[in-house]
């Protein structure tokens, strides 16, 4: 139908299942059906692919359906003074990690 629906913390990624039980007969209806889905809010933090959840390198935010994708970097204040996000990017679009790494580095 056309009523809205909230889904937290979705995983609609296309999954290889186990045993190569099930075929890939409507894979595409399925993708199709994920990508149908728009993203109103989302808090994600970055870390170093391949390590656990630490060191936290920054963090992507979007907070309602019309503002933009933001990601934050960490960043040490002076004499242990703790810790500020930066914002450094914001775009329409959610920004892969090739982008938000680059933006890091500059």
């Amino acid at each position: 139908g056309d009523r809205p629906i909230i889904l937290i913390n979705p995983d609609l990624t296309d999954k290889i299942s186990s045993q190569g039980q099930q075929s890939v007969r409507g894979r595409q209806e399925r993708l199709d059906f994920a990508a149908s889905f728009d993203t109103i809010f989302n808090f994600s933090n970055i870390y170093v692919s391949g390590t656990s959840y630490f060191p936290i390198l920054g963090s992507v935010f979007k907070k309602s359906p019309s503002d933009p994708w933001v990601a934050h970097q960490r960043r040490d204040m002076v004499n242990n003074g703790g810790e500020v996000y930066v914002p450094i990017l914001s775009t329409e679009e959610q920004p892969n990690s090739e982008l938000i790494m680059e933006t890091f580095d500059t």
